[in-house]
């Protein structure tokens, strides 16, 4: 979850991790594998740009910021994120 009206460091370094998974269901008894790693906006768009089947298997996880309540944001708070107005374009 993320708190609206704060600034978010979208340079700030991140990774998109997946679950391992049996037949689309996270297998929670594993550890996530890296993805991808880069910017927080960069995991944003190829989180986004997944299967919408596949997407609940992925996280990102990044630095901790005053607008974020964890370092681990969900695929929901991805897509809420990549709506605010201040989302960097492309």
């Amino acid at each position: 979850m993320f708190k609206e009206g704060l600034p978010i460091a979208y340079d700030a370094p991140a990774d998109l991790k997946k679950w391992p998974s049996l037949r689309n269901e996270r297998v929670t008894s594993k550890t996530p594998y890296l993805v991808y790693n880069g910017t927080l906006a960069d995991c944003i768009r190829l989180l986004l740009a997944k299967p919408i089947n596949q997407i609940s298997l992925y996280n990102i996880v990044t630095e901790r910021q005053t607008a974020f309540d964890s370092n681990v944001l969900s695929p929901a708070d991805a897509a809420e994120i990549a709506l605010r107005k201040d989302f960097p374009k492309g």
